[in-house]
């Protein structure tokens, strides 16, 4: 009975350690998973923690390239031009090289020390006004014998440049005349004929609607600083009064103003921009005030036109149908848009250096890649004016030439060869992409020798808008914007003719005076390219000037 429940006990007893060494198996395995499952999750946690570092680490390196990049905007240089030497990397504020890095010390501008004069100028082009001078009563006679002086026959003679504002009313006399004879064909009194008045029974003269306009339009003055320094001068008027006269003159210069599209429409060469510019006026199927001042420069004309839009719409509606020729333009997509067989779009190689010249400055990293792009494309400008420099010497241009391509082939292989790196920054490789992506259009100029490597010209016309638009902010209603791209179109068209903005419009007004406030009839004659020699030679802008 005893060596029974002694065998089951320790048969139950062998169970239960097997059971035991199960249950511990059971149990490690189980910590085992537990650690490996920790071990994946951490593991996961790690991973995502390190992709949001290194996301944070790019949105870092993002705000500080553009921190730097506005910081450079607002308190930087403005030119693009860079010197020869390296920046300092160790001063993030100096953005330009230091005079120690320079092997030669840079030659200072304007008349250097020591150098012979050229004398002063007689300016004798300018009308000259005597002024004598005397001595006071009691200065003529000798303070020690009191005896006068005697007149001697000569003075002498000194100058000065003085300038003069007067502003006057002009009380105009028109003679009056009796016939004497009996014929009794000429009733009455004979009067001279009034003097023509640009806008009819208006107070003004037409220089004074010269000189509002010049400096509205031409000198970018709000019109609220401009009634101020006419009240300076004793002469208030009101704001009204002188919006009432604009409007009306808006009908006169409008027709002149078309005239000018269709000149820059029938053109070969255009350079095409656009900025922004605020009209507070309500527009169906548009928000807000933001319109768009587009500005097309050709070699005679200097076209702004105002639209709501800044789609592709604008220049083609400007074009007209099938146009023919070549656009110098930045990389905007509505120009791109424009692109056809006949239509060819020269991009800008400024535009492309200032993508290097933004990651030079906001990449610390990248400055050295970023400078030896710049340099690249710095020598490419320099060669293609080397080869302008001799156009009309045909063997010297095709070695000149020759040299050119070859650079531009070097260049290409470069970027290509950059692109396969696996290792290029993201910043790096999107601008070599874009250099890829338009360099059919970069490389117009080659074959081209009229069309600019860059597109200054439009974006130097576009200075005057924003010029305007910081000092008076826009139009206030449609036809002060149409009179807006009007006047901007005939003064500065003016300009690039060699005309003087002010005595240009004078005489087209006066022509508009003697039509009774409407525009001549012989506007055509009045287009800078019809002039006659007299007129040009009457209306030449002074030497000079900008």
């Amino acid at each position: 009975m005893l060596i029974t429940e002694f065998s089951q006990s320790k048969k139950a007893w062998i169970e239960l350690r097997h059971q035991a060494n199960y249950w511990k198996t059971q149990h490690a395995k189980a910590i085992e998973r537990e650690a490996q499952c920790k071990a994946k999750e951490l593991e996961k946690i790690v991973s995502h923690q390190a992709a949001e570092i290194k996301e944070l680490k790019k949105q870092v390196e993002d705000l500080t390239a553009q921190n730097a990049w506005l910081k450079r905007r607002v308190f930087g240089r403005q030119t693009e031009q860079s010197k020869d030497s390296e920046k300092d990397e160790n001063d993030e504020k100096n953005f330009s090289s230091s005079s120690e890095d320079s092997p030669e010390e840079k030659r200072p501008r304007g008349q250097q020390k020591g150098a012979p004069g050229h004398g002063r100028k007689r300016r004798t082009n300018l009308p000259s006004v005597e002024v004598l001078h005397d001595l006071k009563e009691h200065e003529k006679y000798c303070p020690i014998c009191g005896l006068p002086f005697c007149l001697f026959p000569i003075t002498q003679d000194s100058e000065d440049i003085h300038y003069e504002i007067r502003i006057v009313r002009r009380i105009h006399k028109r003679k009056c005349y009796l016939p004497t004879c009996q014929c009794e064909t000429v009733p009455g009194i004979v009067v001279t004929p009034p003097p023509a008045k640009l806008i009819p029974k208006g107070m003004f003269s037409i220089d004074f609607w010269v000189h509002i306009l010049a400096e509205k339009f031409l000198f970018q003055r709000p019109m609220s600083r401009i009634l101020q320094t006419l009240t300076m001068e004793e002469l208030h008027v009101s704001q009204g009064t002188i919006t009432g006269g604009l409007e009306k003159i808006k009908e006169m210069v409008y027709p002149l103003y078309t005239r000018i599209l269709e000149r820059s429409r029938r053109a070969k060469h255009w350079h095409m921009d656009e900025t922004r510019w605020m009209m507070f006026v309500v527009v169906n199927g548009k928000t807000g005030y933001r319109w768009w001042l587009w500005v097309v420069v050709t070699k005679d004309t200097v076209v702004y036109i105002l639209d709501p839009f800044r789609s592709a719409q604008v220049p083609k509606n400007h074009l007209g149908e099938n146009p023919k020729g070549i656009i110098s333009a930045d990389r905007y997509s509505a120009y791109k848009a424009l692109l056809s067989e006949n239509l060819l779009i020269a991009f800008c190689w400024g535009h492309v250096r200032r993508d290097y010249v933004r990651i030079h400055d906001t990449r610390k990293k990248l400055r050295p890649w970023a400078q030896e792009w710049i340099n690249r494309i710095d020598e490419l400008f320099h060669l293609n004016n080397k080869r302008l420099e001799v156009l009309s010497d045909k063997d010297k241009f095709q070695a000149a030439d020759q040299i050119l391509r070859n650079a531009l082939d070097s260049f290409r292989e470069t970027y290509i060869n950059e692109l396969k790196s696996e290792n290029l920054h993201s910043i790096a490789r999107k601008a070599l992409e874009s250099l890829r992506n338009h360099w059919s259009g970069l490389l117009i100029f080659v074959d081209h020798q009229e069309i600019p490597m860059d597109n200054n010209l439009s974006e130097r016309k576009l200075r005057e808008a924003a010029l305007a638009r910081k000092n008076y902010y826009g139009c206030g209603s449609q036809w002060s914007g149409d009179l807006t791209a009007a006047l901007f179109t005939i003064f500065q068209t003016a300009r690039l003719n060699h005309l003087h903005p002010k005595k240009y419009l004078k005489a087209y007004l006066e022509a508009c005076a003697e039509n009774r406030g409407k525009p001549p009839d012989n506007i055509d004659d009045f287009l800078p390219w019809n002039l006659s020699e007299e007129q040009k030679i009457a209306w030449k802008y002074p030497r000079g000037s900008p």
